[in-house]
């Protein structure tokens, strides 16, 4: 499969630009919290065709990386394509977004917010 092929797998969803913590069987991925280079209105990396020379964060999403990552969500189109061919070795985990900035504090008696 061509590199280009390969790229256009994407749904283009931006969830990988967010923030991510794993929590026990949880993806948590923050949608507050996101790369310098991510237009929330668009959903869009604003350097795409530089984002690995600018950004340190971004990391190229290979064939590996879409068997075997676990910080990636389950909607994302890479992980499809590993599950379709048998591929996908990551253990499952439950996607859980989140809005830190209408989060309560960490002094929240709400169990739900104190996972971290």
């Amino acid at each position: 499969m061509s590199s280009r092929c390969w790229e256009e797998k994407c749904h283009r969803c931006g969830l990988c630009c967010h923030e991510k913590v794993l929590y026990g069987d949880q993806l948590v991925i923050d949608l507050d919290s996101w790369c310098e280079f991510f237009d929330p209105k668009t959903k869009q990396c604003t350097v795409y065709a530089e984002r690995f020379v600018r950004s340190v964060r971004c990391k190229k999403m290979t064939r590996l990386r879409a068997m075997f990552a676990p910080y990636l969500a389950p909607s994302c189109a890479y992980v499809e394509w590993a599950r379709q061919k048998g591929l996908r070795f990551a253990k499952d985990r439950h996607l859980r977004l989140i809005h830190s900035k209408t989060c309560p504090s960490e002094d929240s008696d709400d169990p739900i917010y104190n996972v971290f």
